[in-house]
Protein backbone atom coordinates (compact mmCIF):
# COMPACT_ATOMS: atom_id res chain seq x y z
CA UNK A 1 0.00 0.00 0.00
CA UNK A 2 0.84 3.63 -0.89
CA UNK A 3 0.31 6.71 0.52
CA UNK A 4 0.40 9.58 -2.00
CA UNK A 5 0.20 13.41 0.01
CA UNK A 6 -1.24 15.11 -3.09
CA UNK A 7 -1.71 19.22 -3.04
CA UNK A 8 -1.57 20.21 0.51
CA UNK A 9 -1.71 19.42 4.69
CA UNK A 10 -3.64 22.55 5.69
CA UNK A 11 -6.98 23.15 6.87
CA UNK A 12 -9.49 25.89 6.05
CA UNK A 13 -8.08 28.45 7.45
CA UNK A 14 -4.64 27.69 7.28
CA UNK A 15 -1.50 29.47 5.36
CA UNK A 16 -2.81 29.58 1.97
CA UNK A 17 0.58 27.92 0.57
CA UNK A 18 -0.49 24.86 2.68
CA UNK A 19 -3.80 24.11 0.33
CA UNK A 20 -6.21 21.61 1.64
CA UNK A 21 -5.72 17.99 2.40
CA UNK A 22 -6.14 15.40 -0.09
CA UNK A 23 -4.50 11.68 -0.14
CA UNK A 24 -4.09 8.98 -2.28
CA UNK A 25 -4.14 5.49 -1.45
CA UNK A 26 -2.65 2.91 -3.90
CA UNK A 27 -3.56 -0.47 -2.78
CA UNK A 28 -3.51 -3.31 -5.18
CA UNK A 29 -4.38 -2.27 -8.68
CA UNK A 30 -6.96 0.41 -7.04
CA UNK A 31 -6.56 4.00 -6.13
CA UNK A 32 -8.44 6.06 -3.41
CA UNK A 33 -8.99 9.61 -2.99
CA UNK A 34 -9.55 10.89 0.51
CA UNK A 35 -11.03 14.20 0.78
CA UNK A 36 -11.49 16.69 -1.98
CA UNK A 37 -11.35 20.45 -0.85
CA UNK A 38 -10.25 23.01 -3.07
CA UNK A 39 -7.41 22.51 -5.94
CA UNK A 40 -7.42 18.80 -5.53
CA UNK A 41 -8.02 18.13 -9.38
CA UNK A 42 -4.87 20.46 -10.13
CA UNK A 43 -3.15 18.32 -7.29
CA UNK A 44 -4.19 15.52 -8.59
CA UNK A 45 -3.19 16.56 -12.17
CA UNK A 46 0.43 17.55 -10.75
CA UNK A 47 1.40 14.61 -9.18
CA UNK A 48 0.45 12.09 -12.52
CA UNK A 49 -3.18 11.36 -12.01
CA UNK A 50 -6.41 12.05 -13.43
CA UNK A 51 -9.79 11.65 -12.19
CA UNK A 52 -10.31 8.48 -14.56
CA UNK A 53 -7.75 6.67 -12.36
CA UNK A 54 -9.97 7.13 -9.63
CA UNK A 55 -11.67 3.44 -8.34
CA UNK A 56 -13.23 5.76 -5.18
CA UNK A 57 -13.50 9.01 -3.45
CA UNK A 58 -13.79 9.09 0.60
CA UNK A 59 -15.82 12.47 1.77
CA UNK A 60 -15.25 12.81 5.64
CA UNK A 61 -17.66 15.98 5.81
CA UNK A 62 -19.06 18.49 4.39
CA UNK A 63 -16.99 21.50 5.46
CA UNK A 64 -15.76 23.18 2.25
CA UNK A 65 -11.77 22.54 2.75
CA UNK A 66 -12.81 18.70 2.21
CA UNK A 67 -15.67 18.80 -0.47
CA UNK A 68 -15.71 21.50 -2.72
CA UNK A 69 -13.14 19.85 -4.88
CA UNK A 70 -15.77 17.52 -5.78
CA UNK A 71 -17.45 19.73 -8.12
CA UNK A 72 -14.37 20.31 -11.06
CA UNK A 73 -13.16 16.22 -10.36
CA UNK A 74 -17.46 15.73 -11.60
CA UNK A 75 -16.42 18.19 -14.84
CA UNK A 76 -13.94 16.61 -16.00
CA UNK A 77 -15.14 12.99 -14.83
CA UNK A 78 -18.28 14.03 -17.53
CA UNK A 79 -16.35 15.35 -20.08
CA UNK A 80 -14.64 11.54 -19.91
CA UNK A 81 -17.62 9.85 -19.97
CA UNK A 82 -16.25 7.83 -16.40
CA UNK A 83 -18.88 8.24 -13.39
CA UNK A 84 -17.07 8.92 -9.98
CA UNK A 85 -18.08 6.65 -7.11
CA UNK A 86 -18.25 8.64 -4.00
CA UNK A 87 -18.45 7.68 -0.05
CA UNK A 88 -19.67 9.95 2.72
CA UNK A 89 -22.02 11.21 5.57
CA UNK A 90 -25.46 10.96 4.76
CA UNK A 91 -25.48 15.10 5.05
CA UNK A 92 -23.30 15.90 2.40
CA UNK A 93 -25.60 17.33 0.20
CA UNK A 94 -23.89 17.41 -3.25
CA UNK A 95 -27.15 18.38 -4.88
CA UNK A 96 -27.56 21.71 -3.27
CA UNK A 97 -23.61 22.26 -3.38
CA UNK A 98 -24.09 21.83 -7.37
CA UNK A 99 -27.16 24.24 -7.40
CA UNK A 100 -25.17 26.48 -5.81
CA UNK A 101 -22.14 26.79 -8.44
CA UNK A 102 -24.71 26.86 -11.64
CA UNK A 103 -23.43 23.34 -12.49
CA UNK A 104 -26.44 20.68 -11.50
CA UNK A 105 -25.76 19.01 -14.68
CA UNK A 106 -22.38 17.50 -13.50
CA UNK A 107 -24.25 15.46 -11.02
CA UNK A 108 -24.36 12.51 -13.01
CA UNK A 109 -21.20 12.19 -13.17
CA UNK A 110 -21.49 11.56 -9.33
CA UNK A 111 -22.58 8.28 -7.83
CA UNK A 112 -23.14 8.75 -4.40
CA UNK A 113 -23.34 6.42 -1.38
CA UNK A 114 -24.61 7.43 1.87
CA UNK A 115 -23.27 6.55 5.42
CA UNK A 116 -24.65 7.09 8.56
CA UNK A 117 -21.30 7.82 10.90
CA UNK A 118 -21.64 4.95 13.96
CA UNK A 119 -19.43 5.24 17.01
CA UNK A 120 -18.74 1.79 16.29
CA UNK A 121 -16.49 0.65 13.44
CA UNK A 122 -18.75 -0.18 10.34
CA UNK A 123 -17.12 -2.04 7.06
CA UNK A 124 -18.49 0.05 4.59
CA UNK A 125 -16.69 -1.44 1.44
CA UNK A 126 -14.95 -4.52 0.57
CA UNK A 127 -13.11 -4.10 -2.34
CA UNK A 128 -10.31 -6.95 -4.40
CA UNK A 129 -7.68 -5.23 -2.76
CA UNK A 130 -9.10 -3.46 0.23
CA UNK A 131 -11.80 -3.28 3.06
CA UNK A 132 -13.04 0.42 4.67
CA UNK A 133 -13.95 0.67 7.51
CA UNK A 134 -15.96 4.00 8.77
CA UNK A 135 -16.47 5.49 12.30
CA UNK A 136 -17.59 8.39 13.93
CA UNK A 137 -14.98 11.47 14.12
CA UNK A 138 -15.81 14.06 17.73
CA UNK A 139 -16.39 17.00 15.10
CA UNK A 140 -18.65 20.17 15.14
CA UNK A 141 -20.68 18.31 12.00
CA UNK A 142 -21.36 14.56 11.18
CA UNK A 143 -17.67 13.51 10.23
CA UNK A 144 -16.19 10.23 9.14
CA UNK A 145 -12.58 8.86 10.07
CA UNK A 146 -11.81 5.59 7.43
CA UNK A 147 -9.44 3.02 7.92
CA UNK A 148 -8.19 1.17 4.60
CA UNK A 149 -7.23 -2.61 4.59
CA UNK A 150 -4.76 -3.15 1.93
CA UNK A 151 -4.91 -6.83 0.86
CA UNK A 152 -1.13 -6.45 1.49
CA UNK A 153 -1.81 -6.57 5.69
CA UNK A 154 -0.86 -3.03 5.43
CA UNK A 155 -3.40 -0.43 6.76
CA UNK A 156 -4.14 3.25 7.21
CA UNK A 157 -6.10 5.00 9.23
CA UNK A 158 -7.30 9.14 8.33
CA UNK A 159 -9.03 10.78 10.73
CA UNK A 160 -9.76 13.90 9.36
CA UNK A 161 -10.80 16.78 11.83
CA UNK A 162 -11.78 15.48 15.24
CA UNK A 163 -11.31 16.09 18.93
CA UNK A 164 -9.71 13.80 20.36
CA UNK A 165 -11.98 10.31 20.93
CA UNK A 166 -11.67 6.61 21.61
CA UNK A 167 -13.10 5.91 18.60
CA UNK A 168 -10.24 6.69 16.46
CA UNK A 169 -8.01 4.46 18.76
CA UNK A 170 -10.32 1.71 18.28
CA UNK A 171 -10.42 2.01 14.70
CA UNK A 172 -6.85 2.36 14.15
CA UNK A 173 -5.85 -0.01 16.64
CA UNK A 174 -2.65 -1.95 15.53
CA UNK A 175 -2.73 -0.11 11.98
CA UNK A 176 -0.05 0.57 10.15
CA UNK A 177 0.02 4.21 10.29
CA UNK A 178 -2.43 6.86 11.50
CA UNK A 179 -2.77 10.71 9.02
CA UNK A 180 -4.47 12.15 12.24
CA UNK A 181 -5.09 16.11 12.16
CA UNK A 182 -3.28 18.35 14.19
CA UNK A 183 -4.74 21.43 14.06
CA UNK A 184 -3.42 23.18 17.35
CA UNK A 185 -0.09 23.03 19.23
CA UNK A 186 0.07 22.21 22.96
CA UNK A 187 -1.52 24.99 24.96
CA UNK A 188 -4.47 25.66 22.74
CA UNK A 189 -6.66 22.57 23.41
CA UNK A 190 -9.45 24.95 24.65
CA UNK A 191 -9.81 26.80 21.30
CA UNK A 192 -9.23 24.09 19.20
CA UNK A 193 -11.85 21.84 21.09
CA UNK A 194 -14.24 24.84 20.33
CA UNK A 195 -13.38 24.05 16.77
CA UNK A 196 -13.71 20.24 16.51
CA UNK A 197 -9.86 20.08 16.25
CA UNK A 198 -7.03 18.15 18.11
CA UNK A 199 -3.71 19.58 18.83
CA UNK A 200 -0.17 17.72 17.77
CA UNK A 201 0.25 16.64 21.35
CA UNK A 202 -3.17 14.90 21.19
CA UNK A 203 -2.72 13.21 17.48
CA UNK A 204 0.47 11.48 19.37
CA UNK A 205 -1.31 10.53 22.40
CA UNK A 206 -4.04 8.91 19.96
CA UNK A 207 -1.38 7.15 17.66
CA UNK A 208 0.48 5.75 21.12
CA UNK A 209 -3.21 4.40 22.54
CA UNK A 210 -3.99 2.62 19.36
CA UNK A 211 -0.33 0.96 19.08
CA UNK A 212 0.57 2.83 16.05
CA UNK A 213 3.85 3.18 15.23
CA UNK A 214 3.73 5.72 12.74
CA UNK A 215 1.96 9.28 12.68
CA UNK A 216 0.99 11.39 9.59
CA UNK A 217 0.25 15.04 10.85
CA UNK A 218 -2.20 16.94 8.36
CA UNK A 219 -4.68 20.25 8.76
CA UNK A 220 -1.86 22.77 10.35
CA UNK A 221 -3.43 25.86 11.09
CA UNK A 222 -1.57 28.74 10.94
CA UNK A 223 1.48 27.90 13.02
CA UNK A 224 4.13 25.43 12.25
CA UNK A 225 3.22 22.39 14.20
CA UNK A 226 5.46 21.70 17.36
CA UNK A 227 5.44 17.89 17.25
CA UNK A 228 8.26 17.43 20.80
CA UNK A 229 7.69 14.54 23.07
CA UNK A 230 7.26 11.53 20.51
CA UNK A 231 8.13 8.35 22.32
CA UNK A 232 7.76 5.64 20.44
CA UNK A 233 5.73 7.07 18.04
CA UNK A 234 7.89 7.74 14.67
CA UNK A 235 6.08 11.12 13.01
CA UNK A 236 6.03 10.94 9.19
CA UNK A 237 5.95 14.35 7.72
CA UNK A 238 3.72 14.61 3.99
CA UNK A 239 5.55 16.28 1.16
CA UNK A 240 3.20 16.34 -2.30
CA UNK A 241 3.44 13.66 -4.85
CA UNK A 242 5.89 11.96 -3.19
CA UNK A 243 4.39 8.26 -2.43
CA UNK A 244 4.90 6.86 1.38
CA UNK A 245 5.39 2.98 1.19
CA UNK A 246 3.70 1.14 4.41
CA UNK A 247 5.32 -2.01 3.69
CA UNK A 248 8.75 -0.67 4.79
CA UNK A 249 7.29 0.91 7.77
CA UNK A 250 6.81 -2.15 9.30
Amino acid sequence: MRVIPLGGIGGWVSNPLLGNVSLMVETGKSRILIDAGEGTYRALRTCGFDVDNLDLILITHRHGDHVMGLSTLALFAKAKGIMLRVYGPRDVDLQKLFDALGIPQYLSAIEFHPIDPSPEPLTVIIGHDYRITAVLADHTIPTLAYRIDGSDGSCVTYSSDTRPTSNIVNLARDCTLLIHEASGNPGTEEVSHLHGHSTTSEALQIAREAGVKYLMPVHYYVESPILSGAHGVNIVIPLPCTPLDTQRLK
